[in-house]
């Protein structure tokens, strides 16, 4: 009898010493069932998508596809995946899109080249070496959309004047929808390049310097991919009534910048039209080159290079921009203030 009580409490201590260990067992055990739930849960989601967009017109393929992440993430592996709507289709390398159990809605992705988007006319081709983008959504539908790419490369051919091609150091996209435009279906669009080299730019402005480029711009009746050819898309936005708000785009070449603002669209004939305000710095051959040297061009382009050079033994000093008359597009021709800039015509994009 003198014993009994001591064996009691020896018991009662080691119950509590193994119960947190226990419980802790419990809650893997059932974090584990509630993970492998949700996986399957994503896998039918994911399913379901994939066959409403197919009734979309969309069609994805999601080649050898996997779901692994446990046990806070879920992650989507698509060694391929591709894209047809109509007579358009696109295909990218392997795509890994990750979320958090607890942050389903904002979804990071990181994608391997390359990348083909194609009309069956027109071809864009696309590399890089690495390729990351975030989407954040919300139950009303995508709030934005954040992509940064390294050592992007792209060519775009079919366009009837040769190939198009462009490399930069690093590349970085942002969209979303416009709160405070939504009657116009707007979407907000900043992008820069750095370091990016373009020959046709090149060829045009002079020199061989990387071009630094930023860009604010809004788009109206950006209402999403309807499935047409790139000329088909064009027109669609065309006829909606659709415009491109430039807010800035700016870029920089050496001791060459330019800064500009304003609105374009395309007329009838799908030239570019709108009017442009701009201010610039050692400029001062680019209209020559466009106007094959005659006397108003080069009164022009001594106006887009006016204002100081960098000071002597600064050639990395910031030039100073100098405001330019309003540039015009309109009817295939462009003006400078009251001057028509002679031996140019725009010519229809399609």
């Amino acid at each position: 009898m003198d014993q009994a009580a001591p064996t009691a409490s020896v018991r009662r201590s080691r119950f509590w010493l193994y119960t947190p260990f226990v419980l802790l067992l419990l809650i893997a055990v059932a974090w584990s069932i509630a993970w492998f739930v949700i996986r399957n849960r994503t896998a039918e989601a994911l399913d379901g998508w994939i066959a409403a967009e197919a009734r979309n017109g969309r069609q994805w393929t999601c080649g050898d596809r996997s779901i692994a992440g446990y046990p806070f993430r879920i992650e989507i592996i698509c060694e391929s995946l591709d894209l047809k709507r109509g007579s358009v289709s696109a295909s990218f390398g392997r795509t890994e899109a990750v979320a958090q159990i607890y942050q389903p809605r904002r979804v990071i992705v990181e994608v391997a080249g390359p990348l083909r988007v194609t009309d069956g006319t027109v071809t864009v081709d696309g590399s890089w070496s690495l390729l990351q983008a975030s989407i954040n959504a919300s139950q009303t539908g995508l709030q934005r959309l954040s992509l940064a790419a390294d050592s992007p490369k792209v060519s775009v051919t079919g366009l009837g004047n040769g190939e198009i091609a462009g490399s930069g150091r690093h590349l970085e996209l942002h969209l979303r929808p416009n709160p405070s435009r939504r009657a116009e279906l707007a979407g907000d669009v900043a992008a820069s390049v750095t370091e990016a080299r373009i020959p046709i730019l090149d060829a045009l402005v002079g020199g061989a310097e990387p071009t630094n480029l930023n860009a604010d711009l809004t788009v109206t009746q950006a209402d999403g991919f309807k499935g047409g050819t790139i000329v088909e898309e064009l027109e669609l936005w065309r006829n909606a009534g659709g415009k491109l708000d430039i807010l800035m785009l700016s870029a920089t070449k050496g001791a060459r910048q330019i800064e500009t603002k304003g609105e374009l669209r395309l007329d009838e004939q799908h030239r570019p039209a709108g009017q442009l305000t701009v201010s610039a710095a050692g400029l001062d051959g680019l209209l020559g080159n466009l106007t094959g040297g005659r006397v108003g061009g080069n009164l022009l382009g001594m106006l887009l290079g006016q204002g100081p050079r960098s000071p002597q033994g600064q050639p990395n000093a910031k030039p100073q921009l100098a405001s330019l008359p309003p540039l015009r597009l309109e009817k295939g021709f462009l003006s400078m203030g009251p001057f028509v800039i002679p031996n140019l015509r725009l010519q229809p994009l399609y």
